[in-house]
């Protein structure tokens, strides 16, 4: 089982619960979903999964969907070329399953930066690179395969 946005989704999801939870963060508990959809909205364009790998390659090779059903297709070497374009073209910064196209600390950085302007956050009890290395650190903990 790969990543999709949906797992991105949880990412976005755990940063918010960990840094609440550390009491690093504070807002009203009915702005929550508020402000995960939020980050997530900010950081998923940059954060890449299984799921966008596979559709970019079926794009590439111009096939539909119903074909990854088809073990043959998906372990031809038309597909497998394709994917490992694809796959190069996502970048070095893997992790868990993620492609970041930006580094995490750039992500971090745009975390930060959302959390210190919006008018759902009541406060913010960390500095700025505490902040950022706390939010790294939960990406980096962050372990897909363990949500199932």
């Amino acid at each position: 089982m790969g990543t999709e946005k949906e797992t991105v989704r949880l990412l976005c999801k755990s940063m918010i619960t960990r840094l609440e939870n550390r009491k690093t963060v504070s807002f009203p508990a009915r702005l929550r979903q508020i402000v995960q959809d939020e980050i997530y909205g900010l950081i998923s364009p940059f954060i890449l999964t299984d799921e966008d790998l596979r559709e970019r390659t079926l794009a590439k090779v111009g096939a539909r969907a119903e074909f990854l059903q088809d073990t043959s297709f998906t372990e031809s070497e038309q597909y497998k070329t394709a994917k490992s374009i694809v796959r190069a073209s996502f970048g070095d910064d893997v992790l868990n399953g993620f492609y970041y196209q930006k580094t995490p600390r750039e992500i971090a950085k745009i975390v930060r930066e959302y959390l210190m302007r919006s008018s759902h956050i009541d406060d913010v009890y960390e500095l700025d690179e505490e902040l950022d290395r706390q939010i790294v650190e939960i990406m980096q903990k962050f372990n897909p395969n363990e949500l199932h």
